[in-house]
């Protein structure tokens, strides 16, 4: 029985270490090894998929296959949504939809064990009531991050958008045509902001894969979401429409942008005094008010104590 016991043990093991190295170790891509052969340089800075992601998306896959698949129309959404977060994977909707599946299943679970094993309550209607209530956190959990995600990268490019374009007049003026210009300043801004970075870097992909280049830069807008870069890719799709100067036009744009963010600083500026009467009436001023009439209130107690006795 020993030796039965130490050979299922050995086998449980073994299988253990194999699903791990097969979930975090990709087949060899036979694509990849033709361009090693080639080139070796275009397969050594292509960034490479890191292990957790790989695992995650294996993982996903099959737990996919559980979840109701959504219309054409709404899977659209969602990629879109997810590419303007930053997730340019193929498989990314899939595994947004499993990791909303697992908040709304393992979510209601914990909060059923909390409250009937830790806590010793009974099935109640109240137990009920916060178990739904958690089912409902958990399918909002994922898409409240997503659109957060969305919010602050949206966030990030705008703040970085009129330092770019003021390196993109630069360039343009130097004699460098837009493409070069647009591939210039991508690079230049990657440490400055890399989300815009890798924007850029897409758009200059896209181009010199012969795509045409107002459709590089209309998709440039759809997958930022920013209005700023919407009105950008405008203005550079009727300039090289209608052969005027790239230069003058991005200079006027540039400018627009500046005066654009310090109105936006102006504003927060402004904000920011009618934000303060909240903490103010919530937090400051119970504890002044306490600290001023405390020792008041406390003496007039004594007196009215002295005159009752």
């Amino acid at each position: 029985m020993e030796i039965l016991f130490f050979a299922v043990l050995l086998l449980a093991v073994v299988s253990v270490v194999m699903a791990f190295y097969w979930l975090s170790v990709r087949p060899a891509n036979p694509v990849e090894s033709r361009l090693r052969e080639i080139n070796p340089r275009v397969v050594e800075e292509a960034p490479s998929q890191p292990v957790s992601t790989v695992i995650v998306e294996r993982v996903a896959k099959p737990i996919a296959q559980l979840v109701p698949q959504p219309s054409p129309r709404n899977l659209r959404r969602l990629r879109r949504r997810l590419i303007q977060a930053g997730y340019y994977n193929e498989n990314a909707a899939t595994i947004f939809r499993v990791i909303g599946l697992v908040a709304a299943v393992l979510l209601p679970v914990l909060v059923l064990f909390t409250l009937t094993v830790i806590l010793r309550r009974p099935m109640d209607s109240s137990t009920v009531g916060l178990v739904f209530v958690s089912v409902c956190f958990g399918l909002f959990i994922p898409r409240f991050t997503l659109s957060r995600l969305i919010t602050k990268r949206k966030e990030r490019i705008m703040r970085a958008l009129p330092d770019a374009l003021d390196m993109m007049v630069v360039c343009v003026e130097a004699g460098l045509g837009l493409n070069a210009a647009l591939h210039r300043v991508g690079r230049e801004m990657e440490l400055v902001e890399p989300n815009l970075s890798e924007e850029l870097a897409v758009t200059n992909r896209e181009i010199r894969a012969g795509k045409p280049r107002d459709e590089a830069l209309r998709n440039l807008g759809d997958r930022t979401g920013v209005d700023d870069v919407k009105s950008l890719v405008a203005m550079l799709v009727q300039t090289d429409r209608f052969g005027t100067s790239i230069a003058d036009s991005l200079r006027i744009f540039a400018d627009s942008m500046r005066t654009k963010r310090r109105q936006r600083a102006e504003e927060q500026v402004a904000k920011a005094a009618i934000k303060l009467i909240f903490p103010l009436l919530l937090f400051i001023f119970p504890a002044l008010f306490i600290v001023l009439m405390g020792p008041a209130l406390i003496r007039i107690y004594e007196l009215f104590g002295a005159i009752g006795q």
